[in-house]
């Protein structure tokens, strides 16, 4: 099952969004003067007995991902072994409904057209995707109802509006990877996913309206201590640590290159003579290395200490300082020669050095934990009735 669901393809991936556009979100909702953004005594209705309901709005969910939350179950809500369709109720918040394909719109159709699943398998795989994106949909849900409770609806108008031009850079994105030049024709191949330019857009939207909501109500330091930064240097030091290594360059000659043994001998000899007379090491490798690396002027890359399983040669390498030269190596069917172009020891950065990334690091570790808590108080006082609740007992 797990192959069959890895062929359902899915179009956006949202490692493509624009790293600005919450930024917008957060500009936008800072703007709402005279308005407060967190309501003190927010309205929650109770979520209503299961009904049956028409799907009127499929939002997609691309994450894919099980959230860490939990959602706290509030009622029974319904039978898990009813048959899951487009527009079965999966869960309310506040007593709106989610639906099956507002978390899986897409894959429920494509595991709907996969001819060798059996009418059981595409339910237990229906149920697995929508436990693994519930909870986050869920929460995602929470923080929409709470923006539109607390901004104006003509300010909501302005951050979609502000959100367009981010959006527009995944579509072109989209396009760019799939050789698409206009909508009508991504449109044409997302429809064989399910999809459609409107749904990647209200899910955009969705998604970037809640990261910037969460952002503008929570409250973080403005400034962060001296004190907590150095705390911070002395827990975290050796992340501060480089270890010591080596950029080396080699030259191999190779003894079925130069016929035989002899012939290689004797480039190889030339190779040496011109190394002595300071001939620059990377048009050498250049002109007379057989190994790959020859391309590459020579060059090997970084090197670590303990990380060569000739340790003899490593040992002999890392005795090097930079620019120094090994002895040529006399192996089976080669001979070999190294340089050595930069040697850098270990080394912790000092503390002045690193203090803007350790703020940095602070600044970002605190958004995260008061949105965090934001996010806590707002799954508070919602109402959340989901198909997996456990029936009452009695």
């Amino acid at each position: 099952m797990e192959a069959i669901v890895a062929r359902i393809p899915l179009s956006l991936r949202f490692a493509t969004l624009s790293r600005s556009a919450p930024l917008l979100v957060v500009v936008l909702l800072a703007g709402c003067q005279g308005k407060t953004l967190v309501d003190d005594n927010p309205v929650f209705v109770e979520a209503p007995p299961r009904r049956s309901l028409t799907n009127k709005s499929t939002v997609v969910d691309f994450d894919g991902k099980k959230s860490e939350s939990q959602i706290q179950a509030v009622s029974f809500t319904g039978s898990p072994e009813a048959k899951l369709a487009g527009n079965t109720v999966v869960a309310e918040v506040n007593g709106r409904p989610i639906f099956v394909d507002d978390l899986i719109g897409s894959l429920r159709l494509a595991i709907e057209a996969e001819e060798s699943l059996s009418d059981k398998q595409r339910q237990e795989i229906l149920e697995k995707q929508i436990r693994g994106r519930l909870d986050k949909y869920v929460e995602q849900e929470i923080v929409v109802q709470a923006l539109k409770r607390t901004i104006p609806e003509d300010r909501q108008q302005v951050i979609e509006e502000s959100l367009a031009e981010p959006f527009g850079e995944v579509i072109a994105n989209i396009k760019k990877d799939r050789n698409i030049t206009t909508d009508e024709e991504l449109n044409l191949v997302l429809s064989t996913e399910g999809l459609s330019v409107d749904l990647l857009r209200e899910s955009f939207f969705r998604i970037q309206m809640v990261n910037g909501y969460l952002s503008t109500i929570a409250e973080t330091p403005d400034t962060i201590s001296r004190v907590e930064m150095l705390a911070y240097y002395q827990d975290h030091r050796n992340e501060f640590t480089t270890k010591e290594r080596i950029r080396w360059q080699e030259i191999v000659v190779l003894f079925n290159s130069h016929d035989g043994r002899k012939g290689a001998e004797a480039t190889m000899t030339e190779v040496v003579k011109k190394l002595q007379q300071a001939a620059d090491f990377a048009e050498l490798a250049m002109k007379h290395s057989d190994a790959l690396s020859a391309e590459k002027r020579g060059d090997m890359g970084w090197l670590e200490r303990g990380s060569l399983a000739d340790k003899g040669l490593e040992e002999q390498l890392f005795s090097l300082p930079s620019s120094g030269m090994t002895k040529v190596y006399v192996r089976d069917d080669r001979f070999e020669v190294y340089r050595v172009v930069d040697h850098q020891a270990a080394r912790t950065a000092p503390f002045q050095e690193m203090q803007k990334e350790i703020e940095q690091r602070l600044r970002a570790e605190n958004a995260r934990a008061s949105r965090l808590k934001v996010m806590q108080d707002l799954r508070a006082k919602a109402s959340v009735v989901t198909m997996f609740d456990e029936a009452p007992k009695g």
